[in-house]
């Protein structure tokens, strides 16, 4: 009775331990295929494939929640969503996830939280994945295709601009003209490229033209070397129109000047000048240049032709020459000196003879603004000496236009129709 007890105890262990068994076989075989659970993961979204070379599956983690991206040259971030969204329209949150307040400052190699979940940082879930591998036959592959690389999606001095709602970026080139040197050079109210009456040594550009309108007021003061008395007064306007040739070392000035004159002098002379208007003299002048890095120096020749428009005064109009010469600095910052004098003759009474000495100086502070300095000697034969001091400044429109205003104020002036100071004004465009 005993032995047939321990029999059927022993029978019944042994029947529990193969049931159990067949069990965990039985379980083992009903688990879905290609999952098993993984413990989450305290890092950021990443990939990890496994592979034995002895076995036909694969084992790949993939961790949803945040990932990171390394900004590339060309890169916005319209761009960078639509590379992990499929739409430009989440870059928004690309910036609020990285504390981005300006989304044109982000830099080449920054690295970059991408949000592709609700999930907070470092809060992603693990998921591991077991799947079987497949062999197939090797096959060759097509050779790849030869093409140009596109070009990146913005450049560096480019502006991007993004809409509040959500709508595509709007890319606007960069100004990548650089100004250059001629930029700077405009022409004087005798046509030649200088400052205001003072011209440069070096021409204005190479093949260009340049078209100028000036304007020169003053209240007459003295005639004839004697002030005028209360109750007389004077006016005289001058209207010149330049034109401007400038080679590589050489320029052509023409200028044709509209002059009108008002006096109303009976106390001091017993009788009124009168007024007179028409074309003044108009003048021609050639400028050979040589020049280096740092300094010019010129040599010219001019003509003066007299239109007879004009008759108030004490000179004729007659036909005239000139010859003069310059030196010029160049530096590239700072200011730059301007030296020169001239000599003009001509036949009988003429306003034109007689000799002219110029001393500039120009400074630059910014491409906006040129401001100068002149001393103006002039001492005519038949109509007096004069001595200016010039104060002027130039406002650089764009590339190759200015607007230049002056005031020479009479340092002594003994000319027949003299003057206490002077307003100038000269519009210029050069292409």
């Amino acid at each position: 009775m005993n032995k047939r007890h321990h029999s059927y105890l022993l029978t019944g262990f042994l029947v529990l331990a193969l049931a159990s068994t067949a069990a965990g076989q039985y379980y083992q075989n009903l688990a879905p295929e290609g999952y098993s659970m993984a413990p989450p993961m305290q890092e950021h979204l990443y990939s990890e494939t496994s592979v034995d070379a002895d076995s036909s599956w694969v084992e790949e983690d993939t961790t949803t929640g945040y990932q990171t991206y390394t900004i590339k040259k060309g890169d916005t971030l319209g761009s960078i969503s639509k590379k992990f969204f499929g739409s430009t329209q989440q870059w928004k949150k690309i910036a609020s996830a990285n504390r981005i307040t300006d989304a044109t400052k982000i830099k080449i190699g920054q690295v970059l939280e991408i949000p592709t979940t609700n999930h907070d940082k470092g809060q992603g879930v693990t998921y591991r994945q077991r799947t079987r591998y497949i062999s197939s036959p090797p096959s060759t592959a097509p050779a790849p295709m030869t093409s140009l690389p596109l070009p990146p999606v913005t450049q560096s001095n480019d502006a991007v601009l993004y809409s509040e709602s959500g709508l595509p970026q709007i890319i606007l080139p960069g100004d990548v003209r650089k100004r250059s040197r001629t930029d700077d050079n405009h022409v004087t109210f005798n046509g030649l490229t200088g400052l205001v009456n003072t011209f440069a040594s070096y021409p204005l550009g190479e093949n260009l033209f340049s078209t100028a309108f000036g304007m020169t007021w003053n209240k007459i003061t003295r005639r004839d070397g004697q002030r005028l008395q209360n109750g007389e007064d004077g006016d005289y306007w001058e209207f010149p129109i330049l034109l401007t040739y400038a080679g590589e070392n050489f320029e052509v000035a023409f200028k044709l000047p509209f002059e009108s004159y008002d006096v109303f002098a009976p106390l001091t002379y017993n009788f009124r000048d009168g007024s007179d208007s028409g074309m003044g003299d108009a003048q021609l002048r050639l400028k050979f240049s040589s020049q280096n890095d740092d300094m010019a120096s010129s040599l010219g020749l001019g003509a003066i032709f007299p239109t007879s428009d004009i008759s108030i005064g004490n000179t004729e109009t007659n036909n005239a020459w000139e010859v003069f010469a310059g030196l010029s600095s160049k530096r590239k910052e700072g200011g730059n000196f301007h030296l020169n004098g001239g000599y003009q003759a001509g036949d009988g009474n003429t306003n034109h003879e007689g000799i002219f000495v110029n001393a500039g100086f120009e400074y630059d502070p910014n491409d906006s603004f040129t401001f100068m300095g002149e001393l103006n000697f002039y001492n005519r034969i038949n109509n007096g000496r004069s001595t200016d001091l010039v104060l002027g400044m130039r406002y650089h429109v764009k590339p190759g236009m200015s607007l230049t205003l002056a005031t020479p104020i009479a340092l002594s002036n003994d000319m027949f129709f003299g003057y206490d100071y002077r307003l100038q004004g000269l519009l210029q465009y050069h292409y």
